[in-house]
């Protein structure tokens, strides 16, 4: 086994050195450490040596062995840093041998003796663990150099191997060895024996220095361990009992640290580590230790301790188990003292509401990373439910320990939670703001949003854009003073009070009374203690004044300030815009109403109601509607839908419209009516527009009906179901190639008729079905009254019940137009109709027939100027026209009808009909023709007259009023 350790060199007595240290067995760490160190000074010349080795904190060297040196060379070496520049430490870092002449600096400036120092590591289990050092006059040669490494080597190896044989756990200079005691004078520790048969204790010369401390006399004490324990400060007394008693118990060594009490009552602080002595059959017969003075130590500790418990961030030191170890004061003041209950707790386990707030995830994250700072924050409410406190914990594991600092930030947490809430409130003002259309909106946003942002209480905004000030907000104030507010006189006073161009902060009454009197009758009445004046400015003109009132006096900060003159700024720009959007309102709405009927005109037997509703956020549309009441008791009901919303869509509504009025004047079919309207729609351009023309005779309760790709009307019939009319969709105006098909039904009486724009049906699929229904159960529970007189307040209800609850969608995306009609009969009573030959002699039947019939109707009066019209009707009909069902080269003359009807009280209509489509015309006849004055006389006499075709002809009418 020495073999393997050795190997020959120059000098046989080299090896003979190596040989006696590779031989020796059984010697403890000391005796190894003296044997290599005697062999190594005396084989390279030295002048002395020393061995050292890892110190208990990182990065340290400590002097454990010397030889041939005195005390004072010998402390200058007691502890060495890793990084000194000296040839130990360098040995230990660069794992080689070194020679340096560098000294440890000494307090006088001396720095040592001649030469230098050749260090070379000892290695332990393949790690640099000390140096082996030779004091030497000069650098040694290379051959020294060798030999030294290699005492070094079997140092290390041997070193292992006694430190494997130890039964002690306390590290071996520090154990009462007599080969040490040169060393333990050094360094000033003392060694200690307790005889555990005799109870006696043992000191060396180190230890009798230091027992003074404890006011012992070396001289004249009884060297007994109770004498000893009795100098134990009262408070140190029972730990320190408890570690000798626990080591007794154990057979561990054990190291305590405490307090010791002089004569004159001084406090000073011993280190005692120790360990049991055995017999051969292991009976512990002997515990041997040493005692150092650390009171030096002790007070730069308790100047640190003090320190952090003076510290004002609350400090608490947590154990592998997550227990408060200990807290400095500012810990154990939190919580109006609770926290010194912390003390030997799990935080969240005694103070519940510290649970699910991270800190065992945070002391985990600490233990992962030792030595590493990690930080989170901690929100918690104490454990009365007070206010909630905020956080900044650092934590820092060292030597199994969690240390943890804690900042309070709640003010930091609040500023920036208030700020953020300032942010959140200001940005939904601006959303409010912009979303707001009219000065209502407005007003709403400010309420809603501005007082919440500044915690204020009253609110009073006026608004000067209009031709005369007036008030668009008070709230937050009383009812007597809000209405003293709109009284006559008030805004303009209000207006002179806050006229200022920049805004002004008032934070009390006495304030305001001396910087602004104007305005001190107002805040006396409103009663609040702070104001904020914000000028509401557009441009270069000023909209109007919002006066913010706190109910307490107040200061005003900076940013405060800023902050309201900022939102002076928006407010004023929102209701320039709302003024602008009312106007713009005002005119769209003027339009519509100016495009639409308005209210519908009286006709024949017929009650109708109508109900307009533009879609969600528009101002005009394309939808459209009116009756149109014709000759011979009837009534045109049209309605129809331009494809989208705006003002384009409205003027080609209206466009569409007037066409519809104008080609009804013409009195013709429905279907040359509808194809002139897509003629119109052509013309407008590129567009989609639908249409319903109906045309009703209450005369016949005809009903002729022609559609162009808009819904069909639906049908209430008496005692029946609602159902949608059977007619072909036709084709869109604008677009439609072909005529409109027609369809024709008879209307009993009493029946309902309702027309109805795509608006009200479900945007999804365009079902007519939810419309029905309604239909159907509106007129099952209230039936369409048989007096006339009661049925236009019915269509009403019914057109307010369809406006309310269709379409479904609460959006309503598209403007919807509704028109009910409810169709009567003319009475047969007030109609009277006759086939007359077409000959000259059924002008005079004519007038007989009428004369008559006027008669009857208690019309004598009209029967003058009745008779003479339908003398010329039939006169001009059998002279420039053929018979019904006849044609001009037929030798059959066919007849003529003459119908009259009582229509309205006062007046009678009279109607001839022919079968001819030649268009009548007045004539202007010389003073000597002979014919050509009967539709002049016709012209003169009647108050109104035209011409309609049939389909086998036409009919000339006139109608003539008392």
């Amino acid at each position: 086994m020495a073999a393997a350790h050795s190997e020959p060199g120059d000098d046989p007595a080299e090896a003979v050195r190596l040989r006696l240290l590779e031989t020796a067995e059984g010697l403890g760490e000391a005796d190894l450490l003296r044997l290599a160190l005697q062999q190594a000074v005396a084989a390279l010349g030295g002048f002395g040596g020393l061995v050292h080795l890892s110190g208990a904190a990182d990065g340290t060297l400590r002097l454990v062995a010397v030889n041939g040196l005195p005390g004072p060379l010998a402390h200058r070496w007691d502890e060495l840093p890793f990084t000194a520049a000296t040839a130990p430490s360098h040995a230990v870092t660069r794992g080689c041998v070194t020679w340096s002449p560098r000294w440890p600096a000494a307090a006088d400036g001396d720095t040592g003796l001649p030469g230098g120092l050749l260090a070379a590591p000892i290695v332990l289990d393949g790690e640099p663990v000390g140096a082996l050092s030779v004091l030497t006059g000069a650098a040694p040669a290379a051959g020294r150099e060798r030999f030294l490494v290699r005492v070094a080597a079997s140092l290390g190896a041997r070193l292992s191997r006694a430190r494997h044989r130890r039964t002690s756990g306390a590290p071996w200079w520090l154990e009462p060895i007599a080969v040490r005691e040169q060393v333990m004078r050094q360094v000033g520790v003392g060694t200690w024996s307790w005889d555990l048969d005799t109870g006696l204790l043992d000191i060396d010369e180190v230890t009798e220095s230091l027992i003074p401390a404890a006011g012992l006399d070396a001289a004249t004490w009884d060297h007994r361990i109770e004498t000893w324990m009795e100098r134990v400060h009262p408070d140190d007394r029972p730990d320190a009992q408890a570690a000798v008693d626990a080591s007794i118990a154990t057979g561990q060594p054990y190291a305590v640290e405490y307090r010791v009490v002089g004569a004159d009552g001084a406090i000073s602080w011993v280190e005692l580590r120790a360990g049991f002595e055995y017999d051969d059959s292991g009976h512990p017969v002997r515990r041997a230790g040493t005692i150092w003075n650390v009171t030096a130590r002790r007070s730069r500790l308790a100047w640190l301790v003090g320190l952090l418990e003076l510290h004002p961030d609350p400090i608490h030191v947590l154990s592998a188990d997550n227990r408060v170890e200990w807290a400095n004061r500012a810990a154990r003041e939190l919580g109006d003292g609770a926290g010194a209950e912390m003390t030997g707790e799990v935080p969240w386990e005694k103070q519940p509401s510290l649970a699910g707030k991270g800190i065992p995830e945070l002391l985990a994250s600490a233990r992962a990373a030792p030595e590493a700072a990690v930080t989170a924050e901690l929100t918690y409410h104490d454990a009365d439910g007070g206010l909630p406190s905020s956080w900044l914990v650092r934590a820092v594991e060292v030597n199994g320990f969690v240390a943890t600092q804690m900042a309070d930030i709640s003010e930091q947490k609040a500023a920036a939670q208030a700020e953020a809430e300032r942010s959140r409130l200001t940005t939904e003002l601006n959303e409010a703001l912009i979303r707001a259309l009219d000065t209502s909106d407005v007003v709403a946003a400010i309420t809603e949003h501005v007082l919440p942002l500044v915690a204020a209480r009253g609110l009073i905004v006026h608004d000067l854009t209009g031709p005369v000030p007036r008030l668009v907000a008070a709230t937050g104030y009383s009812a007597e003073f809000c209405a003293e507010l709109e009284a006559p006189g008030w805004p303009q006073r209000l207006t002179a009070a806050t006229d200022t161009a920049v805004p002004r902060f008032f934070s009390s009454l006495a304030e305001l009374d001396r910087n602004w009197p104007q305005l001190t009758p107002l805040a006396r009445h409103g009663g609040t203690g702070a104001w904020a004046v914000l000028p509401l400015i557009v441009g270069d003109r000023r909209a109007g004044s919002c006066i913010i009132s706190w109910p307490a006096p107040r200061d005003f900060a900076e940013r405060e300030k800023t902050l309201l003159g900022t939102v002076g700024v928006i407010i004023a720009q929102a209701l320039g815009n709302a003024r602008l959007y009312e106007e713009a309102r005002r005119r769209a709405e003027r339009l519509q109403q100016e495009l639409l009927p308005g209210d519908l005109p009286d006709t024949v037997a017929v009650r109708s109601a109508a109900r307009y509703r533009l879609a969600a956020g528009e101002e005009v549309g394309g939808d459209w509607y009116d009756t149109i009441p014709l000759p011979g008791g009837r009534t045109l009901a049209v309605i129809g839908d331009v494809k989208g919303h705006g003002l384009e869509q409205a003027i080609a509504m209206s466009i569409i419209r007037h066409a519809a009025l104008t080609v009804a004047t013409l009195d013709l079919p429905i279907d040359e009516i509808m194809a002139h309207l897509n003629d119109v729609a052509g013309r407008l351009g590129p567009l989609t527009a639908t249409c319903m023309l109906v045309l009703y005779d209450a005369t016949t309760g005809d009903c002729r009906i022609a559609g162009a790709d808009h819904p069909p009307p639906i049908v209430i019939r008496p005692g029946g179901k609602a159902r949608e009319a059977d007619l072909p969709a036709g084709q869109p105006l604008g677009q439609a190639q072909v005529p409109a098909p027609v369809t024709e039904t008879v209307l009993p009486e009493g029946s309902v008729l309702i027309l109805y724009s795509d608006g009200l049906l479900d945007t999804a699929n365009r079902d007519a079905a939810p419309l029905t229904d309604l239909l159907t159960r509106y007129a099952a529970t209230a039936p369409l009254p048989a007096d006339a007189s009661r049925r236009g307040p019915w269509l009403d209800t019914l057109c307010d019940t369809i406006n309310e609850q269709l379409p479904p969608d609460p959006e309503r995306q598209d403007d919807a137009v509704l028109l009910a009609m409810a169709v009567g009969r003319v009475p047969a009573r007030r109609i009277a109709a006759w086939d007359l030959p077409r000959t000259p002699e059924s002008a005079q039947r004519g007038r007989t027939l009428a004369a008559e019939e006027l008669a009857a109707w208690d019309l004598g009066d009209l029967t003058e100027t009745a008779t003479l019209i339908v003398s010329e009707l039939i006169g001009n009909a059998v002279r420039h026209a053929v018979g019904i069902g006849t044609d001009v080269g037929d030798d059959v003359a066919g007849f003529l009808r003459l119908r009259l009807l009582h229509l309205a009280d006062g007046s009678v209509t009279c109607e001839v009909y022919d079968g001819s489509q030649a268009t009548p015309r007045v004539r202007h006849p010389l003073l000597d023709d002979e014919f050509g004055r009967g539709l002049q006389l016709v012209a003169v006499t009647a108050r109104r007259w035209g011409t309609r075709y049939t389909e086998g002809g036409k009919c000339i009418w006139a109608t003539v009023t008392l």
